[in-house]
């Protein structure tokens, strides 16, 4: 099985269990007059396109490899400064 077929069959099945999961939650959502809708989880959607999408081989990633697992974006520090 080569690299891609891989990677799609990835895709897949990640899709599949979100998709489940969804259907899950929209089932068994405790709320019954505040329902969950499929449009609920548009954000989610989206993340997982990301996750399938470029960061799993749309952008050519065998070509690019991590050291080690290291992170190649720089570090941004994100705490806030200390108040006076």
């Amino acid at each position: 099985m080569t690299t891609k077929e891989k990677y799609d069959q990835y895709a897949t099945e990640l899709n599949r269990r979100f998709e489940e999961m969804m259907t899950w939650a929209i089932q068994y959502w405790p709320k019954k007059h505040f329902p969950l809708l499929p449009s609920d989880f548009n954000a989610s959607r989206r993340e997982i396109g990301q996750i399938i999408g470029p960061k799993l081989g749309d952008s050519n990633s065998e070509n690019m490899t991590m050291n080690d697992g290291e992170n190649q974006t720089p570090f941004i520090d994100t705490k806030p400064m200390p108040w006076p």
